[in-house]
């Protein structure tokens, strides 16, 4: 997000990083992978109604036995570069001042889970109940409807400095380069649904008025 609350950039969590070493990076962007998010075709579970039509047939059909139910679903922000900052109180190295209040940034999971967790709870906010489970509702009206925003691979980078003993300078920084959407190393984004974003993700208010 920009500083005004615009769309910067949106894309699929796969990230590679090169490190500043002589002057030079290495290896070179887009660098080796260094993490991303996570998506397939269930070995156990068959292939939802809401789901045929719309989820790709060599997705759903990946395995032999039968065609699966494809994950994600939705998507929201992951990738600990882009993620959000946190603060709590917690245990550090006596040389760095022991149990004191520190902030980081934070990703993953941890992050996009809860986001979409509050998104929902604000459709139910706006509609006046609950609406408790919404995957057909994604598939169908939210998505033809535009509430959800389809995510394609889409250049970009960001440049860190980090401290190498993850607390403070006293060991020196490490700058790198993390770029997004590599391609080519994990599971890749698509024009329509895909295994990295699933459908997309919620297209804010109309998002709220189509759930």
């Amino acid at each position: 997000m920009g500083s005004d609350g615009s769309t910067v950039l949106q894309t699929g969590w796969e990230t590679g990083k090169s490190s500043l070493v002589g002057g030079a990076y290495s290896p070179t962007a887009p660098g080796a992978f260094l993490y991303g998010s996570g998506g397939g075709t269930s070995t156990l579970f068959a292939e939802p109604d809401y789901q045929q039509g719309v989820v790709p047939d060599a997705l759903a059909n990946a395995h032999p036995a039968f065609a699966g139910r494809v994950v994600p679903d939705v998507s929201m922000d992951g990738d600990p570069s882009t993620g959000m900052l946190v603060g709590q109180t917690q245990q550090f190295p006596a040389s760095a001042g022991g149990v004191r209040y520190g902030e980081y940034r934070i990703g993953g999971t941890s992050l996009s889970s809860p986001l979409l967790a509050g998104v929902v709870a604000l459709a139910d906010d706006l509609a006046g109940s609950p609406h408790g489970f919404i995957n057909p509702s994604l598939y169908s009206n939210v998505r033809t409807q535009d509430g959800l925003v389809d995510i394609v691979h889409a250049a970009g980078a960001v440049v860190r400095v980090d401290y190498n003993n993850g607390v403070n300078a006293k060991k020196g920084t490490v700058t790198s380069v993390r770029t997004f959407d590599i391609g080519g190393l994990s599971i890749s984004t698509e024009s329509g649904y895909d295994n990295t974003t699933g459908l997309g993700v919620p297209n804010g208010l109309t998002f709220l008025q189509r759930l």
